[in-house]
């Protein structure tokens, strides 16, 4: 369901919008097993469907043709944890500015005593991220929204 609405979403803003996908799931895989982590469904369908790309000024960092730069997620989180000391259970989906990002909660970031799926601000100086949204579909609506 909360795929749906993300696909929805982009359709209202095809005139807007830029994607490098689709990616296929042994790809997906490949990068989860290599990052030691699992996306949460709403996004690994995203990046199924679509990689990465943007809508609007509104960048998605995904899996797409470039591996060694933005937007794409694999090389961004090594990046993030080797100069910015990345916790290994966020998966960061955009960059806000000001050395903040917009990172969701891998799947099995329970471990680590954080829900899975939502999304945080985060930032490297940051002992307590906070909360800005539910999961990828409703952070992804929200920021849509305001465009």
């Amino acid at each position: 369901m909360a795929f749906l609405s993300i696909k929805k979403l982009i359709e209202e803003k095809r005139d807007q919008s830029y994607f490098f996908g689709p990616v296929e799931e042994k790809i997906i895989k490949k990068v989860e097993e290599k990052l030691e982590l699992t996306f949460p469904e709403d996004y690994r369908e995203f990046l199924k469907e679509y990689g990465c790309g943007n809508i609007g000024p509104i960048e998605i960092f995904g899996l797409g043709p470039n591996i060694e730069s933005v937007p794409n997620v694999e090389w961004m989180i090594r990046h993030l944890r080797k100069t910015r000391s990345l916790p290994n259970y966020l998966i960061p989906i955009e960059n806000l500015g000001d050395g903040f990002y917009a990172a969701l909660t891998s799947v099995n970031s329970s471990d680590q005593g954080v829900m899975a799926g939502v999304v945080l601000q985060w930032n490297s100086r940051m002992n307590d991220p906070r909360r800005i949204a539910s999961s990828f579909a409703d952070y992804l609506q929200e920021r849509v929204s305001i465009m």
